[in-house]
């Protein structure tokens, strides 16, 4: 049983507190979220609450993303209150981590324009909001992906996780094509893994790009070299206070878009869910939709 679904009745009492007309719907498997997203634009909702983590929120951005406009011309207003295990949207954004708080800020009157990514392979397309990667993370993603305890789900399992795959993984050949301010950039080579960010923080609270930012019309990308396993043991802890931007073998670029390449075997993931391998393509969306942060009018539920 979720985080999220523990929240539910606490959640109920506080928007009757509110006096809002609002529904409060549960998702019940895979894509569930996506479809309710989706069909909120033509009920005629002016906001939708994600009630999650960041694979919920990603859902729900893809299908306000399919359902296209809404009352305002736009899509329906994304509001986050954090339930999942890495919450990285939500702290990038400064959300509170308090559900009641995090639900007033939601339901308040502060927003702001937000940046999404978009990934495409095989003629799929998928947006994302926090960060995704290719390489050691994406295979990491995956083996998350499978975990069915709720223990192994959160930042210790995300460790263990991690000192696992690192036992077996092999960093991959992988070939880059970017598009950056400065112009075209093609980079090839063997890499541990490359995280292209929205914001600042992926797996759970790690700064894999500390300068990131939600509305630059840009994606951060970090390219963590040819390091071995020893070397990535060491530097992982660095990795939550953004210690890891200064070792030799990592670099950041920022781009507008770039294609990823690489041999057989190397895993996508997008908000830490599993995107199939490469190559993939990925870019960035400016202003596509617009997310409740706070203010100083928003109140505090008590």
């Amino acid at each position: 049983m979720g985080h999220a679904h523990q929240l539910e009745p606490r959640i109920r009492a506080a928007l009757a507190g509110y006096g809002l007309e609002a529904r409060l719907l549960e998702t019940r498997e895979p894509g569930h979220a996506e479809r309710l997203a989706a069909a909120a634009t033509d009920i005629g909702h002016d906001r939708v609450i994600a009630v999650g983590g960041d694979g919920t929120v990603q859902e729900i951005l893809n299908g306000l993303m399919a359902a296209g406009t809404g009352p305002d011309g736009g899509p329906p207003v994304l509001g986050i209150v954090p339930g999942g295990s890495g919450n990285d949207l939500a702290r990038s954004l400064g959300l509170p981590r308090a559900p009641l708080d995090a639900l007033a800020v939601a339901l308040g009157e502060g927003s702001q324009p937000l940046d999404l990514g978009s990934a495409s392979r095989n003629g799929t397309v998928r947006y994302f909001a926090a960060a995704g990667g290719a390489g050691f993370d994406a295979q990491v993603a995956h083996t998350m992906a499978t975990k069915t305890h709720r223990w192994q789900r959160g930042q210790a399992g995300y460790f263990l996780a991690t000192l696992n795959e690192l036992r077996r993984f092999k960093n991959r050949e992988l070939r880059l094509r970017m598009a950056t301010d400065q112009g075209a950039r093609a980079v090839e080579g063997r890499f541990l893994f490359v995280a292209f960010a929205n914001g600042p923080y992926y797996g759970g609270g790690m700064q894999i790009c500390p300068d990131a930012s939600l509305v630059d019309g840009l994606l951060d990308v970090c390219l963590v070299g040819d390091i071995s396993r020893f070397g990535a043991l060491r530097e992982l802890p660095g990795i939550y206070r953004a210690a890891h931007v200064d070792h030799p073998l990592v670099e950041i670029v920022r781009v507008r878009e770039m294609a990823i390449e690489g041999e057989a075997g190397t895993r996508v993931h997008l908000d830490g869910e599993p995107f199939g391998e490469a190559p993939a393509n990925v870019s960035v969306v400016p202003g596509a939709v617009t997310v409740a942060v706070q203010s100083r009018s928003v109140s505090v539920a008590t």
